[in-house]
């Protein structure tokens, strides 16, 4: 029996895009044990049931994660203690970024610790969605994951004809699109017979934005979703999500929902479900791409330093009506004409 740290980002998003790929590598190897961070995702007793995930739950500090040099010796006694002789890193990272781990990796080897980490498929990151990333990287250690039906939550979903979700908030500001964005998109949607659903999570300012849009004509309803499971209900209801960059993205590919996402700050190429083209549409702002500030990784620099966000302008509303309709669903409520006029 082998004893093993699975290390990866720590939004719920990640659990969502993990599971499956976790619970693949439970099924290769049954007798092993593994240690990892919490993640509301994977602690959920419904994810774990949706997958066939039985093993770890949170038990190791989540900033652990980072590898920091202030940690190791906490991270090696506690491999030390629990006989801990695999590590798998499925924090993406660019190898200019990842300096602290490359330290941890080469005392790891020392000590007679294997590693698996995405560095193995190339100094810097892919462009292809991380979840196929993270695939890859188990199916070269000898662990068959199958990413060809992505919707393991496909048994709860209940959609309601017409009803568009609009996931308004996220936890980073610069991942936010502006309220006159959205105010013109329900708009357009409302001329084409349309109801409009508002969502946020529990964040105050998403929350204000929510109620901004509250007054525009077309939003049928406002939702404040307090827990994962009331986030996952709210999207196996809709016809079709638009959403920013956020947890619900991960869901909806999961539920089978189709969804178009708002990538303002992110890289809709790395950050973007495992899911057919009939299911995920990817609105990408290119200024984001071209700003310095765009780590290797897909990820911005600036998420919680207060950047005025100006990729956001980079997304436009006819930009999202233009990918409506490329979704199956858009194609089937107008009878195969497009409802961009």
């Amino acid at each position: 029996m082998r004893t093993a740290i699975v290390v990866m980002n720590e939004g719920v998003g990640n659990g969502v895009i993990a599971a499956p790929l976790l619970a693949a590598f439970e099924r290769r190897h049954p007798g092993w044990r593994y240690f990892m961070a919490p993640n509301i995702a994977l602690d959920a007793p419904w994810v774990r049931t949706a997958v066939g995930l039985r093993g770890a739950r949170g038990s190791v500090p989540a900033l652990w994660r980072r590898f920091l040099p202030a940690d190791r010796e906490a991270l090696w006694t506690f491999v030390d203690r629990t006989g801990v002789d695999l590590v798998v890193n499925l924090r993406m990272e660019s190898a200019e970024e990842d300096g602290n781990y490359f330290q941890f990796r080469a005392e790891a080897t020392s000590r007679g610790v294997e590693c698996w980490d995405l560095h193995e498929l190339g100094e810097r990151p892919q462009r292809s969605p991380f979840g196929e990333q993270a695939a890859a990287l188990l199916r070269a250690h000898g662990v068959p994951v199958d990413l060809d039906h992505p919707a393991w939550l496909a048994d709860r979903r209940r959609p309601r004809a017409g009803v568009v979700g609009c996931y308004v908030g996220a936890s980073a500001a610069v991942k936010r699109w502006p309220a006159e964005d959205w105010s013109t998109l329900i708009t357009h949607l409302g001329d084409r017979g349309l109801t409009a659903e508002v969502a946020v999570g529990r964040g105050e300012e998403e929350q204000a934005l929510a109620r901004r849009l509250s007054s525009v004509p077309g939003v049928a309803d406002t939702r404040f979703l307090h827990s994962l499971e009331a986030l996952r209900d709210w999207i196996a209801g809709l016809d079709v999500l638009v959403s920013n960059d956020t947890l619900a993205v991960h869901l909806a590919a999961a539920l089978g929902c189709p969804v178009v996402t708002l990538y303002l700050a992110t890289d809709g190429a790395i950050w973007s479900p495992v899911a057919s083209p009939e299911i995920s549409r990817i609105v990408q702002s290119a200024f984001a791409l071209s700003c310095s500030h765009m780590k290797p990784n897909g990820t911005c620099r600036l998420y919680y330093t207060g950047c005025p966000a100006p990729c956001a302008a980079g997304v436009r509303p006819a930009d999202v009506l233009i990918e409506l309709d490329q979704l199956e669903w858009s194609m089937r409520k107008s009878g195969h004409q497009e409802m961009v006029k």
